[in-house]
């Protein structure tokens, strides 16, 4: 995790803290142990971040696709850092396929088990609704990531304004074609087409070209697979002979689209905006390949996420001293924002991504 990330935590805590000291009575000053503490009249225990009273606590993050390699590279280090910086417990639960039934049955069934808090991803299908809120009226704290859940009762959305994520990719389309000097604009999307977190990325792209001379031919259901995408833009390149622009919305789209171009010859010809796929991708930047990688501060997203959930979990803060769940006092939906990785400063962010994967292997088991 990186330091910046944890001090903006940190700061966090403390606003937070003053916040909730001016509404209810400071308690005595004191340096002493919990045993002095109590020895000293006061019979109230504090509990502190990392204490050995709050290490049974575990949250739970839910996702189907569970294992997909963007998770395991840019999701699980955070969710794992909060657990060590914390000292809880972080379980990764979801079937490892895409399986909406089963992604379904594990929020049920997590919530069931009572856990201190759970992170589910919601852009995947509004049908998650009703399991979160089956979670909430179960008094089980939930915090929705990664594509927001609009008609839950979740407690906060921590996550990517996915339809700025759309926005971002349009303007960037609309820059390139003109730089480039390019007299038509036609663009295709790639993306899983029921996810509703892509449903609001293509509209953003939609209301953005509208009135300019970008179109959007096309708009591709890829069913979040690197070879159904490479296949869908063949068939793409032979169905708009002048195709000048791919836009690739989810992590499996872009590998499929490079290497389509790639067997087509056409290599850096289109313009090319899709979404983050590890270390290793951001070099089809360098290349002249891809012209435009978002990446989701998924970190930050999911520790924040946590943090929310820790909180509430360990009644820390109140409004005017009411019980949060009848007053939820967590924001109701906070950006995580976007990282935009283009020829300009991918060498910056290799070379940390590198940094941080020798730090973590270095690092000796706990």
């Amino acid at each position: 995790m990186k330091t910046v990330q944890l001090t903006l935590i940190l700061v966090l805590v403390a606003v937070l803290a003053s916040g909730c000291a001016q509404g209810t009575p400071a308690p005595a000053e004191s340096s002493g142990s919990v045993a002095e503490t109590e020895a000293a009249g006061v019979t109230t225990q504090v509990g502190e971040i990392g204490g050995s009273d709050r290490a049974d606590q575990e949250y739970v993050w839910i996702s189907q696709f569970s294992t997909l390699p963007l998770f395991v590279e840019r999701v699980y280090p955070g969710l794992d850092a909060f657990a060590k910086d914390f000292g809880v417990t972080v379980r990764k639960a979801g079937p490892t396929v895409v399986d909406l039934a089963a992604f379904i049955a594990t929020v049920e069934q997590e919530c069931a088990r009572k856990p201190a808090g759970v992170i589910v991803v919601g852009g995947w299908d509004q049908a998650l609704t009703e399991p979160v809120n089956k979670c909430i009226a179960n008094k089980v704290p939930v915090v929705v990531t990664d594509g927001d859940l609009f008609d839950a009762n979740r407690l906060a959305y921590v996550g990517t304004d996915w339809y700025n994520l759309g926005v971002r990719m349009a303007e960037f389309q609309l820059a390139e074609h003109e730089r480039r000097g390019l007299e038509t604009c036609e663009v295709a999307v790639l993306s899983p087409i029921a996810n509703e977190n892509m449903q609001r990325s293509k509209a953003g792209i939609r209301a953005t070209f509208e009135g300019t001379n970008c179109e959007l031919v096309a708009e591709e259901d890829n069913n979040s697979d690197v070879a159904i995408s490479a296949q869908q833009t063949a068939a793409l390149l032979s169905a708009y002979p002048n195709l000048s622009g791919l836009v690739g919305l989810d992590s499996e789209a872009g590998p499929g689209i490079i290497t389509a171009l790639d067997e087509a010859g056409k290599s850096g010809e289109l313009v090319v905006t899709v979404n983050e796929r590890g270390r290793e991708f951001l070099e089809n930047l360098k290349n002249g390949k891809a012209q435009l990688i978002t990446m989701e501060k998924y970190d930050l997203m999911n520790y924040l996420a946590l943090f929310l959930l820790y909180t509430f979990h360990n009644d820390a803060i109140r409004v005017a001293g009411i019980d949060p769940w009848q007053t939820n006092w967590m924001p109701k939906s906070v950006d995580s924002g976007l990282l935009l990785v283009t020829e300009d400063n991918v060498d910056q962010v290799m070379q940390y991504m590198e940094e941080a994967e020798n730090a973590a292997k270095q690092t000796p088991a706990p």
